[in-house]
This record gives structure tokens, C-alpha cells and sequence, in this order.
């Protein structure tokens, strides 16, 4: 997952001191009919969302979409974790909701938080899709579903590639994916994953149909970039075309060692971070730490922004894989996963002195 990990946690700090309420903006006509019963529908789901908790979504989503994944809203963890997104925001403003020809009602949604200031803090700007089944009653449309007529699909092995309709399908590349997730079952000893592989130029048109029209971390220069939902096995990725092993291994390992501090890493040191080689990371990383020697690495869990191209804990996490695998192979990789908090990583891995941690760190990432 390469995404915002440190905006999700300051977001999850100031959402836990509050409750989430939903308004109307201005110029809503909440005296139509289809409009007031859209913003009512959309309320109470959103207040149904407590914290971690999620809604049942039963209630408002069809009993096919409810059949098909455990998830059936994209947006829910649109910015990764296993945060809800929508819990985030402690302001919800309805701005947008149009009744379209065919019955299917848009609703547009800006989520944020006010400072101490007054000023909004935008996390997202959401598209959600209404319709009403047989019964009259309303239910949410996937957003991949809307946006359907604009995709398409080709399977391969376990893997169903989904694409714009504009883009070639690269099998070369599909084929390579395929090669690294059966070299890394064996690895691991494990059976294929259905999984549905949703892949576009840029992270704009992938949160797209996740049903966001702006999410925290867009916009700025493009780069490979993706999310795993590993609850349904989907992997959307952005900037790398047909092979971004990187959101696969989430999908594969992380559910063997749910709370293992290195998931990141591991998947770094298989697939790479943002389109590059962990060892492109790891040099980058070495370069600015010997330019800023006031870093403290002593505090290694706040360490999570150098620049936008390069997450200096997920390098590290994936430096700290590597080291490993290179004394002690597939045995040791797997030992280290077993772990679940970072002193008895260094203590008991690699014997560090925890009071030294800073300059251990340092020389593992020199060599």
C-alpha cells in the first residue's frame, strides 16, 4: 500500500475525539421528493459508520453486491488501513445530488475536519450512486458497476485484469505478474486467490471508481501508486500497467501475520514501493540521511516522510526484510514475520542495543 500513511494517522488521531454529522449545502432542493429521500438514505448510512464499526450493509447495499464481497462500498477504506475513511471526516457536507434519466441518483459528498481556525481540512470528496430495486426500496450502485460500460476485463490464471477500454492489454506483463504470484505461493506454501486486479494510468482514474472524486493524496506529480483490499482480494493499482506485485503480496501475506509491523516492508522487499526497486529506496534513503543527521531514528514509527517519491519506514522495514533473507533465505523471512513489535525485532533478529537504535539503523542502511 502506498499511500498517505502518515495523513491517515494525524487523521486518525482527531477522529477519535469526534462524531460525525452530515449537512446539506446550500442550494440542495431537499423539497423534491427523490432528493430529500437520496439525502435521508445517505445519512443515516453514514451515521450507521461508529469508528471501526461498520454498518450493516444489508440494509443499504443490493443482495447481489452483498453476495459478492464482504465490502461492497470501494470507498470505505479509500485511503488505506483498516480505518474507515468516512469515520475520518468529523464534517460531512452533502454539495451535489442530481436524479439522472435513467433513475440513478448522484450525491457528492466533501469530508474534512475544522481546525483551530476555522479552516476545512478536505480528506475527500465522494461520488455515491442510488437506484431503487424492484421493491421501490434504495440501494447504493457500485461505483465500478456505474462505470462499467468504460472497462473491461481478461482473466488470467487466477487474476482478472480490469482496464479502460482505451488500453491495449500487455499480456508480456501479465504473464510476468502471474510468474512472480506462482513463485511466491511456493514460497509460501499457498493456494491461488481469485483476485480482481483493477489497473489505469493514474491513481486519479483508480479512486474514480472507488467512487472519489478527490482523495487525500492526489493531485501532485504522478507516480505508480495502488491500495489492496484485502477483505474481497482487490488490488487497485495505478502506473504500472499489468504487474504491480507490490498490492499482490498484501493480498497473499499480510493475512498470515496480521500483526506483523513489517507487512510493508515485506511487500517492499518483494515488489518494490511507487514503480522502484527497494534498493532505488533504500540509496535514496542513505543519501538523505547523511544529509540530515538531526533524524532520530530512535523514534523510527514517526519517521514516515522524506519526499514524495520515497517512504523512508517502509524502506526501512524492507531494508530490515532483505537483511534477513540474505543471511537466513525464505527461513528467516518467515521468522521475522512471526514477530509483533519492533523491540523484539532488534533485540532478538539482529541484537541491537535499543538505546543505540538510532546508529544501529544507520549502519544497516549504509551497508
Amino acid at each position: 500500500m502506498n499511500k498517505i500513511v502518515l495523513i491517515l494517522g494525524l487523521t486518525f488521531l482527531i477522529s477519535l475525539k469526534v462524531n460525525a454529522q452530515v449537512y446539506v449545502n446550500p442550494g440542495v432542493d431537499t423539497t423534491d421528493t427523490t432528493i430529500k429521500s437520496a439525502v435521508e438514505f445517505y445519512t443515516n448510512y453514514m451515521n450507521d459508520f461508529k469508528g471501526k464499526k461498520l454498518p450493516d450493509f444489508k440494509k443499504y447495499w443490493s443482495v447481489e453486491d452483498c453476495n459478492k464481497y464482504k465490502v461492497p462500498d470501494p470507498g470505505v477504506y479509500g485511503l488505506g488501513g483498516d480505518y474507515p475513511t468516512y469515520s475520518m471526516a468529523a464534517s460531512k457536507t452533502i454539495t451535489y445530488v442530481k436524479p439522472l434519466k435513467d433513475g440513478t441518483i448522484v450525491l457528492k459528498t466533501i469530508g474534512g475536519n475544522i481546525d483551530s481556525l476555522n479552516n476545512l481540512d478536505v480528506y475527500y470528496i465522494t461520488n455515491h450512486f442510488i437506484t431503487r430495486d424492484n421493491n421501490q426500496q434504495l440501494h447504493f450502485i457500485s461505483p465500478v458497476n456505474y462505470y462499467k460500460g468504460d472497462w473491461k476485463k481478461s482473466k488470467l490464471r487466477n487474476i482478472s485484469f480490469n482496464y479502460k477500454k482505451s488500453h491495449a492489454f500487455n499480456k508480456l506483463r501479465a504473464d510476468s505478474l502471474i510468474t512472480q504470484i506462482k513463485n511466491l505461493e511456493t514460497q509460501w506454501n499457498l493456494n491461488p486467490i481469485e483476485i480482481e486486479y483493477f489497473f489505469a494510468d493514474t491513481y486519479d482514474e483508480i479512486q474514480l471508481i472507488r467512487g472519489y472524486d478527490f482523495s487525500l493524496g492526489l493531485g501532485n506529480i504522478d507516480k505508480p501508486s495502488g491500495i489492496a483490499n484485502q477483505t474481497d482480494n482487490m488490488a487497485y493499482c495505478a502506473g504500472n500497467g499489468e504487474n504491480y506485485f507490490h498490492e499482490i503480496v498484501h493480498i497473499y501475506l499480510n493475512r498470515l501475520h496480521p500483526k506483523s509491523p513489517l507487512n510493508e516492508g515485506l511487500a517492499v522487499f518483494y515488489g518494490g514501493s511507487m514503480g522502484k526497486t527497494l534498493q532505488w529506496h533504500a540509496n535514496r534513503l542513505k543519501i538523505y540521511l547523511d544529509k540530515h543527521p538531526e533524524i532520530d531514528l530512535n523514534k523510527l514509527e514517526d519517521f514516515w516522510q522524506m519526499d514524495n517519491y520515497t517512504n523512508p519506514n517502509a524502506t526501512i522495514q524492507g531494508i530490515l526484510c532483505q537483511a534477513v533473507f540474505k543471511k537466513q533465505g525464505f527461513v528467516g523471512l518467515k521468522r521475522i514475520m512471526t514477530y509483533t513489535s519492533w523491540n523484539d525485532i532488534f533485540e532478538k533478529e539482529f541484537k541491537f542495543d535499543l538505546k543505540n537504535l538510532n546508529m544501529e539503523l544507520r549502519k544497516l542502511i549504509k551497508g
